[in-house]
């Protein structure tokens, strides 16, 4: 499937999705004790805007910079795997909603040294301290202890690798050649180089071309984004389906189904046959 076909059969896909699974527009209801699953499903939603970005990416051929979303895509697809094989205490769902109280605990302390370094004014930030010692008290009440460095590192991706065989492949293989994108490595820079002299390289002599792409890597990423997008979607089915399977009851079932079965017959990191006949029979 060349290029624009394949674009086109995945935003005719995501449009599917996203009234059918993630119910643009209509209202949905929570109950107290369910907000992970309403986060995971935010999160997925969020999939979906950057697959869609990409897209617009990779139609005006900016390859480089679409290896950002990819990254992207990456990222919340390992958080949602994470939030997904929680166990019964929600342990890994608290993790995840402290990171802003951690972050912003972070981000007022090296305020504080930027003003002992005279860079800003304590003016500035009146309320820096009493934030801060918000922050602290909040993470204390959560058990954490503000001495213990390692308890106080936020979630990353090389942490989440490790948890699962295939996030670690995809860690090592999608997200660390993304990464040299989103970092600006040496090596990722070239592409906006022309040589302009046959006795001199791109790297002595050269003109910038804002336009320039590495066309031969369009299909690449655009199979990798899709592939992450369907893998995504069939996993989070399978965990609503098997434990919060109420949560579906409301939706159209042959629609979802449908959806469900194009994922799953995309996403080879499964049993196709036993998950289907799983599937189909829950919504008999």
């Amino acid at each position: 499937m060349e290029k624009l076909d394949k674009i086109s059969f995945i935003k005719r896909f995501i449009e599917e999705v996203s009234i059918h699974f993630l119910r643009e527009e209509s209202p949905v209801i929570i109950q107290p004790g369910f907000e992970n699953v309403r986060d995971i499903i935010t999160l997925y939603a969020k999939q979906t805007n950057l697959l869609s970005s990409l897209l617009v990416l990779l139609e005006n051929n900016f390859t480089e910079e679409s290896y950002i979303l990819l990254r992207s895509q990456i990222n919340n697809f390992m958080l949602i795997e994470f939030l997904c094989n929680d166990d019964s205490s929600k342990k890994r769902y608290k993790e995840f909603t402290m990171q802003p109280i951690k972050n912003d605990y972070k981000f007022l302390k090296d305020l504080r040294k930027a003003i002992d370094k005279g860079w800003l004014n304590e003016s500035d930030y009146p309320n820096r301290i009493n934030k801060f010692n918000e922050c602290k008290k909040e993470l204390k009440r959560n058990g954490y202890d503000l001495k213990d460095k390692y308890s106080m590192i936020p979630l990353t991706l090389a942490g989440l690798a490790r948890e699962d065989k295939l996030l670690f492949g995809i860690y090592i293989s999608l997200y660390r050649e993304a990464s040299k994108h989103e970092h600006s490595d040496p090596t990722s820079l070239k592409v906006y180089r022309d040589q302009i002299l046959d006795d001199y390289s791109s790297d002595e002599v050269f003109k910038m071309n804002l336009s320039k792409s590495n066309t031969n890597e369009e299909l690449m990423i655009l199979n990798m984004a899709c592939n992450t997008y369907f893998i995504t979607l069939s996993h989070l089915i399978k965990y609503l389906t098997n434990n919060h399977p109420h949560i579906l009851d409301t939706y159209d079932k042959p629609k979802l189904i449908e959806i469900f079965v194009n994922a799953v017959l995309l996403d080879d990191t499964i049993d196709r046959d036993e998950y289907l006949n799983e599937l189909i029979s829950k919504y008999n």
